[in-house]
């Protein structure tokens, strides 16, 4: 097979063309390439339209939402300084001498005469006439006692002389909330001599003199062009509105016509895009600097967003163009750029039914021909390569049993300790000899099986043993006292409970403490929930831990995966160890509530682990 190959790889097509199956494979190949090429070049196109859609509203809004604010606050800044001259107007007929004096003598004399009433108007009207020079949009003013008696002044003669009863009522009502600045609310009142309404804007506050006395109420009548002629400049759109908001966030001037809802300002801020009424505006917000008044405009972005689509559809229209384009020079070149990937196949086919001698020729020097010369390289090297592998897995079973007969068996290490022990004890190193046996005890201990029960004796002797190494390490700097109770030393306890708790103090509670080392290991009888139980307590003097380091390891110590719980977490905190994890598991799988571990601690003041167990029969 391998010569036959190589004829072939000499010879030309002729047995190129018997050794290759259809065509069909390659051709699907081809248009699963053109359909695929499409798609990417299609979907790099909608991708590269929706992110230039999305920038260029973007970019749109961030200029529009800039040039509208700027406008906003213009207009702000005109409003604050015609509602401060008002205040200055207000000002200067509030604390005049002579209309404190008119109105206090109009509120003291219950009957004044006709004449009286006359004069004080005509020099009222003197006196104020220059306000109409000052603020040309003023329509009407009134000035009203403390006993509601009424002088007006008046810039159009238009105007009617008294001031409608429910306005009057409504300005009264608005000024209980506030202790002298202007109140501002619309209103429509009726031309004197005619039947049509005009808007007006109702301006109000308290009439106080220097010590703050009141002593009137004043009212004025403003042109709804006040606010109109520089805030309507911002909702020139058909689709833009203004709100102006007094300092109590009551709506002072709204283009909306009424019953339309407006927004509510204390949830409005600056370039913020909302949905009203099925229209998206972006929102700008203003603030007075002098008189506390909230400026509020709004544009919709639909119309922004229409335009910007041109750019989203012709996107998608040269992505299906350039789809087509490339779908076509892919049929059209396919046939000749995989050609080689055919013969690859080919040969392919052949190493899968097992024919390991199998070889490609090498026609190009591109891509596709190191593609033929590594599958060549392969073909000549995986008879070897799967014959090393089966040699490494065998080789590497006997070096796995090898190891597992070097390793120690649990006779060979008694007996070994065994030959320690003796032989310290006969060059008379006692205290070395006793350690050699207490490991040893501990050793042929901790060997039997985990879920075999022994006694409570039998676990506080092997933590003795435990405590005696340790103590040998210490020397006088460990202080251990150990003690049970004589009526539940022969109560059956799980294995290796108490030596892990132990452990943990020297391990964790004594890790920075050099001497005045106090251990305390105590096992009394309790009464709980009317039942006789065992107590273990594991009292160290030790660093302790904080209440949510007790919360965490008590926590992880509660997991139920069998893996084994790091020391110390990421941000370096102290993490269950393994033999109290062990002891918590087991205890609360074998026994469940009300029995458990619980611990005891605070930062400096060591550490209280409790044990409590079940006593036998109960």
């Amino acid at each position: 097979m391998k010569v036959a190959m190589e004829h072939e790889n000499e010879s030309g097509t002729e047995h190129n063309r018997k050794a290759k199956p259809s065509g069909k494979p390659a051709r699907s190949f081809s248009r699963h390439l053109a359909f695929r090429l499409s798609l990417v070049i299609m979907a790099a196109f909608l991708v590269s339209g929706s992110i230039s859609y999305l920038i260029h509203v973007r970019l749109f809004t961030d200029e529009v939402s800039k040039q509208f604010a700027k406008a906003n606050e213009q207009a702000a800044s005109r409003l604050d300084l015609q509602i401060r001259d008002i205040y200055r107007i207000s000002n200067f007929v509030v604390f005049h001498p002579y209309v404190q004096g008119v109105l206090k003598r109009s509120a003291a004399v219950v009957n004044r005469e006709a004449f009286m009433k006359i004069y004080d108007q005509n020099e009222l009207e003197k006196l104020l006439m220059q306000v109409k020079f000052d603020e040309n949009k003023l329509y009407t003013m009134y000035l009203f006692d403390t006993e509601d008696n009424g002088f007006y002044f008046t810039t159009s003669n238009t105007a009617p002389t008294l001031l409608r009863s429910d306005i009057y009522d409504e300005v009264k009502t608005r000024l209980e909330s506030t202790m002298g600045n202007l109140i501002w609310f619309p209103a429509q009142i009726l031309e004197q001599g005619s039947d049509q309404l005009r808007n007006v804007y109702v301006a109000a506050r308290y009439m106080k003199d220097l010590t703050q006395v009141k002593y009137g109420i004043m009212v004025m009548l403003f042109e709804e062009s006040l606010f109109s002629e520089d805030l309507n400049e911002l909702a020139r759109d058909e689709k833009a509105n203004v709100f102006l908001y007094d300092r109590l966030d009551r709506l002072v001037y709204t283009d909306m016509k009424d019953g339309e809802t407006v927004p509510d300002p204390s949830k409005i801020e600056t370039d913020m895009t909302e949905t009203a009424g099925g229209i998206s505006y972006v929102y700008v917000k203003s603030q007075s600097k002098q008189v506390d008044y909230t400026l509020i405009s709004r544009v919709s972005l639909d119309e922004l967003k229409s335009r910007s689509s041109i750019i989203f559809q012709a996107n998608i229209a040269i992505g299906l163009l350039g789809a087509a384009v490339a779908s076509v020079l892919v049929m059209l070149t396919g046939n000749r750029l995989l050609r080689p990937l055919r013969q690859l196949v080919t040969a392919m086919r052949r190493m899968r039914a097992g024919n390991f001698d199998t070889r490609i020729g090498i026609r190009t020097n591109d891509e596709l021909g190191f593609i033929s010369e590594s599958f060549n390289d392969m073909a000549r090297n995986i008879k070897s390569l799967i014959q090393e592998v089966y040699e490494r897995q065998l080789n590497e079973r006997e070096a796995e049993l090898t190891a597992l007969q070097a390793q120690l068996n649990p006779h060979f290490l008694h007996n070994t300790l065994d030959t320690i022990y003796w032989k310290t004890y006969l060059q008379e190193d006692k205290e070395t000899a006793k350690l050699v046996v207490s490991l040893s005890d501990m050793l042929r201990y901790a060997l039997e099986p985990v879920d075999k029960h022994t006694t409570l004796r039998e676990e506080m002797t092997q933590t003795r043993n435990y405590l005696m190494i340790q103590s040998s390490r210490f020397g006088e700097g460990l202080h251990a006292m150990i003690h049970a109770d004589e009526d539940i030393l022969e109560e059956p306890v799980p294995r290796l409970i108490l030596q892990p708790l132990a452990e943990n103090a020297f391990v964790h509670g004594f890790a920075d403490k050099t001497d005045g080392k106090t251990l305390m290991i105590r096992a009394v009888r309790i009464q709980l929930n009317g039942k006789d139980a065992i107590r273990i307590e594991v009292k160290d003097n030790g660093k302790g831990m904080a209440e949510d380091e007790i919360k965490t390891l008590m926590a992880q110590a509660m997991r139920t995966s069998g893996q084994a719980v790091p020391s110390k977490t990421a941000d370096g905190k102290r993490r269950v160890p393994i033999g109290l994890r062990s002891v918590v598991r087991r205890i609360k799988l074998l026994y469940g509530e009300p029995y458990g571990v619980t611990i005891e601690s605070k930062t400096g003041g060591g550490t209280c682990i409790r044990v409590t167990l079940p006593c036998e029969g109960d």
